[in-house]
């Protein structure tokens, strides 16, 4: 895998610490709303427009 792409995913890590949730609660995200992910080096990687996608339409900016 190009190393390159590897860097602009996200990790469960990066997820539950920007959104502050817990990993199971990633884990559930990514399979219920199908996240695109990768495997880089023993590590996945989430698509980064997946997850805010997701977040954006379960938290809605307040008006």
């Amino acid at each position: 895998m190009n190393r390159e792409i590897a860097v602009t995913g996200l990790t469960a890590h990066d997820i539950a610490t920007l959104w502050r949730i817990p990993k199971g609660t990633i884990y559930r995200y990514a399979h219920t709303y199908r996240w695109r992910r990768y495997t880089d080096t023993g590590r996945t990687y989430y698509h980064p427009d997946d997850v805010t996608a997701t977040f954006d339409t379960l938290r809605p900016e307040e008006g």
